[in-house]
Formats: structure tokens, sequence, C-alpha cells
């Protein structure tokens, strides 16, 4: 199995007129991946893409107030039910910050794979456009959703996306209290590339998973160097992992 995370930047690119369907062209060319965790994604995806296979998860109406953009987690002929509430007393997901938290179980083969958790952490704003939030400190106001999660996954836990933050050399302390390990931590990348100064280049995007499935990982790939054409339709870089399953 081939799992990606990557940003689509989807609100320059209208801006800039690349519509949806050449990004998701973009990544089964480059990426050919069973499993993606698309942030900052047009929703709903392009039509072609269900005839196509893919099962599609999203928040309705994507990330809010922000024009139908949000997370995206989709898998090649595999199942996949969004997850909004978990446990037994039916905790809520994705209220703090509506938009940042999106989960999904996924089956191989009618076998449970995992549950996937897509985060979009921005620097928040008010009515005003002064900032109030800051992605770090979101993460950790999260710790109580990616518990319940945890426990609802029994141990089999993958949590992609783009965390808008550069200094995760190792596993931020929510997530590594859950004990999730990064496959990446020996892989210097870049997957950011500022737009406005390209000499701006950063890390913001993570794969974090739990150790079995990490021991399962044959081959990884990411960043500016592995995928340097992602910038000719994005300003992020994708992650790429292989695993058995």
């Amino acid at each position: 199995m081939r799992i990606a995370t990557w940003n689509l930047n989807t609100w320059i690119n209208r801006k800039n007129g690349i519509d949806n369907s050449t990004l998701w062209s973009w990544a089964d060319d480059n990426l050919a991946a069973d499993l993606v965790i698309f942030t900052e994604a047009a929703t709903p995806p392009p039509p072609a893409v269900r005839a196509q296979g893919w099962s599609v998860v999203h928040r309705p109406g994507g990330f809010p107030n922000r024009s139908n953009w949000g997370t995206l987690i989709a898998g090649r002929n595999m199942r996949i039910e969004h997850l909004t509430h978990v446990g037994k007393k039916k905790y809520e997901l994705d209220t703090n910050f509506p938009g940042s938290l999106t989960a999904a179980d996924v089956w191989v083969n009618d076998e449970y794979f995992a549950c996937v958790v897509g985060l979009y952490l921005p620097y928040r704003k008010d009515a005003k456009k002064e900032f109030i939030g800051h992605p770090t400190s979101d993460l950790l106001t999260l710790k109580k959703d990616f518990q319940q999660i945890l426990e609802h996954c029994d141990g089999s836990l993958i949590v992609a996306g783009d965390l808008n933050d550069m200094h995760y050399r190792t596993v931020p302390k929510p997530l590594g209290a859950l004990g999730l390990v990064d496959p990446f931590k020996n892989h210097d990348h870049v997957t950011f590339r500022q737009d406005w100064d390209h000499e701006g280049l950063f890390l913001m995007d993570y794969i974090y998973m739990t150790p079995r499935l990490a021991d399962r990982i044959t081959a990884f790939s990411g960043g500016m160097d592995d995928f340097p054409d992602a910038f000719s339709v994005s300003d992020h870089a994708p992650l790429l992992i292989e695993m058995n399953v």
C-alpha cells in the first residue's frame, strides 16, 4: 500500500486558474497512492474521482468560512468511513477548532487497517483578521480527541497533514504521548516553499503512526528533493510511504 499526504493549496490555485482535477491528476501520476490525506483540498473532489474507484470523506463544506476547501481522506478501492464520534459515550470529534481534524476508519480487503487522521492546523484569526491562536497550542488542545481516537482504533493509528510548524524534528508531545513515531525522522526534507520568497523553505507536513504500522514500512520518499515538480502546482511537496498490509 502507498500512503501520501499533500497540501493542495486550493485557495491560491483557484486564484491562479489551476483547477482541482489538475491536482488530483498530478497526484495520480506522481504518487500512485492507494490512500491519500489531502489538506487545503477543494470539497467535494472532482466527480471523476469516485468513478475511478476512490472513496472520499471530508467535513461537509470543508473548513468553515474557507470557501469549500478542507481536508480529504481518500482511498482507492477500499472502504473508508468518516468518523465524527467515537467511544461508548459517542465523544464528538473536531469541536475545538472545527475543520482542523478529519478522521476515518479504513478497511483493506474487508479487514480493518487503521484509523487515519488528517490534520490541518492554521494560524487562526478573528473577524478583525487578528491572530487568536497558534498551531502548536491548538495541537495541545486536541489531546483528548487523539486519546479517544487511539482507544477507538486499538492502536492502529496514522496522523498526517499540515501542522504549520517547522520545528517538529521529533514527534510533538501530544502525539508522542500516544506512542506515535515518525518514519521520516532521519530524512532531512522540505515540504513547503513560500510563494512570495522561494528561499523560504520549511518542513510543515508530517506523517506519524503507531509502531505496529511503522514496522510494515518498506520505503518512503518526500519533500522538495523527491518531488520538485510539486511546486509547479502547489506551495507544498508531498510525503509518501509504502508499506505491507
